[in-house]
């Protein structure tokens, strides 16, 4: 049923953009971008939110980043990325679509770049990177946002196995799941921040960032 409603909301949206067509180019290369009704949640909360600093954790191919920089010409995105193929892909199509002025390409670890990023501070932050330091990197990053602004974390579902465990075979991978399963429950349990938890594709964390109280 999950499968079929998702089919249905698809078909409602003409996903026909040259930026759109990135998506073909991705699944050819075998590079995991964000799934499709999580990239149209995340670029209507940049619509209602109206941020103007994005902070980005894992860039790929760059597909979106540019995304969230085309809802308006006034974001400005700081994407960290490590990978070097994908740091060529990435800077290749920030010049062919002309995002080069919206976008800044941090050629890092995100474990390591926050002295390359602390030099503002972000009103949404998209955690897409390595699944297993979701934590860290969320703890890293988090007291470069402003009270107000918003977190959202990506595969928080990890392929459907976070919520059954028991189907998964392989040692590895249980023990990713169960470092996910972790952090959703870390993360509910942060007072500073009220998280909501999406069932949509791999799952989606949105967490607003308390206000402190004057």
């Amino acid at each position: 049923m999950d499968n079929l409603n998702q089919s249905y909301f698809l078909s409602l949206q003409a996903y026909d953009s040259e930026l759109d067509q990135l998506r073909a180019f991705a699944e050819a290369h075998q590079v995991p971008i964000v799934d499709q009704l999580s990239l149209d949640m995340i670029k209507q909360i940049i619509r209602i939110h109206q941020p103007t600093e994005i902070l980005e954790l894992g860039t790929a191919i760059g597909y979106s980043s540019m995304h969230f920089a085309s809802v308006s010409p006034d974001i400005n995105v700081t994407t960290i990325e490590r990978n070097e193929e994908m740091i060529a892909y990435a800077k290749k199509h920030f010049e062919q679509f002309r995002f080069t002025d919206q976008i800044r390409l941090i050629e890092a670890d995100a474990a390591q770049a926050f002295s390359k990023v602390n030099d503002r501070t972000y009103d949404m932050i998209f955690i897409d990177a390595a699944k297993a330091q979701s934590k860290k990197f969320f703890e890293l990053y988090s007291p470069l946002l402003k009270d107000g602004g918003v977190i959202i974390t990506d595969n928080v579902l990890y392929h459907g196995f976070v919520a059954n465990i028991d189907i998964v075979r392989s040692r590895n991978v249980k023990q990713m799941v169960k470092k996910v399963q972790k952090f959703n429950q870390w993360l509910s349990e942060q007072s500073d921040f009220k998280t909501n938890f999406i069932n949509m594709d791999d799952g989606l964390a949105i967490s607003i960032k308390e206000h402190k109280n004057d």
